[in-house]
């Protein structure tokens, strides 16, 4: 089963803010609530748990939209979250077939892998080349961006049909006191409309996300039907 939660935050905490301040505060936040997760320390808990997440917010209110395999802890969020909703997606997901039109909203981590390559000083515009040629994770901006999720849509069983993309704050982790690396994604919203030519494939992309950054509010794939007559 999958579950979708929408919280919504009650930013006059203290806690709330600072859970808030950074994506891997929102991640560790999340992962305590998940009821698949016991309370020893595992690898990939986020993978265990099917915990993808998103920041929404409109201009009445910020909310997050949860994503995971059993519904959440929500007792454990403490006193600065409200307005809890939870809903089992797995109705929808059956309601989707090929041929169906879509709207569709992510924020993703648009990305490519630079080989080692000795050219990899002048693509970064690094000040000195490192002793060894290194691989590079390159973020992704502009045409680049939208061209990287056209291709990345397509392999997930959907067609678009129109494309908006908003470049967002990249998400970031500063690490803790007993992790010190630290984790930065670009991070992009795409928005349009689609239409679903591989259903399989898209609901393993809905239930599994797309890309990089699934810890930091990555990946997380929203479809909403559109209903035969009405327009977009």
């Amino acid at each position: 089963m999958m579950w979708l939660t929408k919280i919504v935050p009650d930013l006059r905490y203290r806690q709330t803010r600072a859970d808030f301040r950074t994506a891997g505060n929102l991640h560790r936040k999340l992962i305590r609530l998940s009821s698949d997760l016991g309370e020893e320390r595992i690898a990939n808990p986020r993978q265990q748990s099917g915990l993808l997440f998103r920041i929404e917010e409109t201009r009445n209110e910020l909310y997050l939209l949860v994503q995971s395999y059993s519904p959440l802890r929500v007792d454990r969020l403490g006193p600065g979250y409200h307005g809890v909703q939870m809903r089992n997606l797995d109705p929808f997901l059956a309601r989707l077939d090929k041929g169906s039109r879509v709207r569709y909203r992510i924020v993703a981590s648009p990305t490519k892998r630079l080989g080692r390559s000795e050219n990899n000083t002048q693509r970064l515009g690094l000040k000195e080349p490192p002793k060894k040629p290194r691989e590079y994770t390159w973020a992704l901006r502009g045409a680049a961006a939208e061209a990287w999720w056209h291709s990345r849509a397509a392999a997930n069983g959907l067609e678009l049909l129109s494309t908006y993309a908003q470049t967002l704050d990249d998400v970031r982790d500063p690490g803790t006191a007993d992790r010190s690396r630290k984790i930065r994604h670009p991070a992009v919203r795409f928005d349009g409309e689609a239409v679903i030519s591989d259903v399989d494939a898209v609901r393993h992309a809905v239930l599994n996300g797309i890309g990089r950054g699934k810890s930091y509010g990555c990946g997380l794939l929203s479809l909403a039907l559109i209903e035969e007559g009405e327009h977009g």
